[in-house]
C-alpha cells in the first residue's frame, strides 16, 4: 500500500484549519479571563455574550467543514440570550 503524498491544497486546508483552531483557542482564553469579572462589571455581559455567540458560530462552521453530515444532525436552533438584569 502506497502512502498518499499530501497535495498543496491539503497543506493549505491544514494550515487554515490550524489557524482557525488557534483563533478559537484565543477566544476561549479571552472568555475565560472575562468570565470572573462579570460579577463586578456587569457592563461586560453584553460583550461577553457577543463573543461567546461568535465563538459558537465559528465552532459550528468548523464542525460543519470537518463533519458535514454529523453537524447537520446535531445543530440546535440558536436561542437569543435574555438579560435577567432589571
Amino acid at each position: 500500500m502506497k502512502a498518499v503524498k499530501p497535495t498543496s491544497s491539503h497543506d493549505e486546508f491544514e494550515s487554515l484549519l490550524l489557524a482557525e483552531l488557534e483563533q478559537l483557542r484565543k477566544s476561549e482564553k479571552a472568555l475565560q479571563k472575562m468570565y470572573p469579572r462579570l460579577k463586578s462589571k456587569p457592563q461586560l455581559r453584553s460583550r461577553f455574550l457577543e463573543q461567546l455567540a461568535d465563538m459558537k458560530q465559528r465552532t459550528e462552521r468548523l464542525d460543519g467543514v470537518l463533519n458535514p453530515v454529523g453537524a447537520r444532525q446535531f445543530t440546535l436552533p440558536v436561542i437569543a440570550a435574555q438579560s435577567s438584569v432589571a
